[in-house]
């Protein structure tokens, strides 16, 4: 009698394919990666013009920034953390603004 041939060995396994991560490394969300970059925007513009309306928003949202980038949520705190500063930069001159104008300070005398 002739002699059967053994099976062929099967493959090694691969292991399982993951997909791919849409350019949020570590598992981070882009929607958690935005919270760090409309603090910075509105510390920035907090400084220039607007003052309260947009620092409070900057503070807040750098909180929020910097607690999901803790939690490993997002992976720019340090944007988070620039528009608080920034926040809290721009409503200290809206502070200081609002203190010269109300004393007198600012106050111009167009008419000649």
């Amino acid at each position: 009698m002739s002699e059967i041939p053994p099976p062929p060995s099967m493959p090694p396994s691969m292991p399982p394919q993951m997909p791919p991560n849409m350019g949020a490394p570590y598992g981070a969300s882009n929607a958690k990666n935005n919270l760090g970059v409309w603090a910075l925007v509105l510390g920035i513009v907090s400084i220039l013009c607007c003052g309260f309306f947009a620092g409070i928003p900057a503070i807040l949202l750098g909180q929020n920034s910097k607690k999901a980038a803790s939690q490993g949520l997002a992976t720019n705190g340090n944007l988070g953390n620039v528009g608080f500063i920034l926040g809290i930069i721009g409503c200290a001159l809206s502070v200081v603004g609002i203190i010269l104008n109300l004393s007198g300070v600012l106050n111009y005398n167009f008419s000649n």
